[in-house]
């Protein structure tokens, strides 16, 4: 049987090492920057080399990935492809469901890793400064919530400071990595055909 390989965000790394030691030692595991993200031409280019990279050396792939570019599509429906199913890495913490709950409570969230970059995501990425952050995010959401992974300390006080920058409240939300891994199991089935994950 042919390995398989995850590329994954890296905004995601520690969860899916975490997940990988545990359920799927002998998977590959290859991580692209998750600042990537602001720019999706960019994170569509690098993500073609990654698959066409491992499928040339007779790998399978999972795209641990949300809908995060336009070629999305098109990456996942290559022979050997599949891709964890959820619109985001919070979805697939999350699961469809209470995301799409917090979604319409006007929630914003946060990761560990985009938590410690939060100002240069703001500043540098958005534009926003002090002034206008607070009526951007104010204008569209409720409040900051923070997806506590277990995995890092949580940074409360970088936190709070986003949160002043934005003028809205936070909250801390654990969340386990069970909806997670499944996403990846299913993927995992998608990609070997049939059977069990490898």
């Amino acid at each position: 049987m042919k390995s398989v390989v995850l590329i994954c965000c890296a905004v995601l790394q520690a969860e899916v090492e975490s997940l990988c030691q545990t359920h799927w030692p002998d998977l590959g595991l290859r991580f692209l920057p998750s600042m990537m993200h602001m720019h999706p031409e960019q994170l569509a280019v690098s993500l073609q080399s990654a698959l066409e990279s491992e499928l040339k050396q007779g790998h399978r792939v999972v795209l641990v990935y949300g809908d995060c570019c336009a070629r999305m599509t098109a990456l996942e429906a290559l022979p050997g492809v599949a891709r964890t199913q959820g619109k985001n890495c919070c979805e697939l913490l999350l699961g469809a469901e209470e995301y799409r709950r917090l979604s319409h409570e006007g929630a914003f969230f946060l990761i560990p890793e985009w938590a410690h970059k939060w100002k240069n995501i703001f500043v540098k990425e958005f534009g926003l400064n002090r002034d206008n952050a607070t009526c951007f995010m104010q204008d569209m959401h409720r409040k900051l919530i923070y997806l506590d992974t277990g995995l890092t300390p949580t940074p409360e006080n970088r936190l709070r400071k986003c949160a002043e920058y934005c003028g809205l409240p936070f909250e801390v939300r654990p969340v386990s990595l069970k909806r997670l891994q499944l996403a990846i199991e299913d993927a995992l089935l998608r990609c070997s055909g049939a059977g069990a994950p490898v």
